[in-house]
């Protein structure tokens, strides 16, 4: 059971770590406002906004893919290998990105009306958290 347990945290995890990594690709290498994104500016705006725009999707995507990385690696090598506090040590990184995206999407759209997806931030939290509890009913002795 403990080893069945393990897997499923480590998979649960990973599957968030490989969510962060190609949404940060996605926001990254964007070509044009995403249309939810275009939705909060207005029309007569959109031109002036561009460059600080690429310049915030650059900024946001790779720091997403760091994340991503980093939470990869602690899954795969300290959590593994039962260092203490590694799997929370992700868990905590993970709801702070998550925590901050929902609040600003939230945000975004009692300010303009955008369509924002703050589920998403629910979701992955959510599997987040199971991936902590089933590490933590895994190490529990």
């Amino acid at each position: 059971m403990q080893a069945a347990l393990q897997w499923t945290s480590v998979i649960l995890f990973l599957a968030v770590s490989a969510f962060l990594i190609a949404f940060g690709f996605l926001y990254a290498n964007v070509n044009d406002l995403l249309w939810f994104h275009a939705a909060a500016v207005p029309p007569d705006a959109l031109e002036k906004v561009r460059p600080l725009y690429f310049a915030l999707m650059k900024l946001i995507g790779g720091a997403s893919i760091g994340l991503g990385l980093l939470g990869a690696y602690v899954i795969l090598g300290p959590m593994r290998e039962s260092v203490r506090g590694a799997a929370a040590f992700v868990a905590i990184a993970y709801w702070i990105a998550f925590g901050v995206a929902g609040f600003t999407a939230v945000r975004l759209n009692e300010l303009t009306n955008a369509p924002v997806a703050w589920y998403n931030m629910a979701i992955l939290s959510a599997l987040t958290a199971g991936a902590l509890i089933a590490h933590l009913a895994a190490t529990r002795r």
